[in-house]
């Protein structure tokens, strides 16, 4: 599993105090290792976070369309679906549509949203939080 921006990114939010923020964890099976069982064991490393496992890729391809990642953003690949993954979100208060974060980051290949820096990223959060 790649956890290493999602810890980064975890650590950046645990600043904040408890119940400021609900922090959603959404795993895809993108390389070898991923498996809903690896997903499970990762889930250990978000306290507090609700965990998903997307096997089927279902909510990673509509929030590709969503964000406008293309194949080669985040496959590497010409044609086919771009996925949403190595992504971290960020949405409002009151936010119902996932399809529409306030800001995001990314660790692909995407050139139209900012690679992920998880300090920008706590303070994106925390105008969201305190604006």
């Amino acid at each position: 599993m790649c956890l290493q921006g999602a810890s980064r990114v975890e650590a950046a939010l645990a600043e904040f105090p408890p119940g400021a923020l609900r922090t959603f964890v959404v795993c895809v099976p993108m390389l070898p290792p991923d498996s809903a069982h690896a997903a499970r064991q990762a889930a250990g490393s978000f306290p507090g976070a609700a965990s998903f496992w997307d096997g089927d890729r279902r909510l990673a391809a509509e929030m590709g369309r969503a964000l406008g990642i293309t194949a080669k953003d985040s496959l590497g690949v010409d044609g086919g679906l771009g996925l949403a993954w190595d992504v971290y979100l960020a949405y409002g208060r009151g936010d119902v549509d996932l399809r529409q974060p306030r800001y995001w980051m990314h660790q692909l290949a995407v050139t139209h949203a900012p690679r992920l820096d998880p300090d920008e990223f706590h303070r994106r959060v925390e105008r969201l939080l305190w604006p």
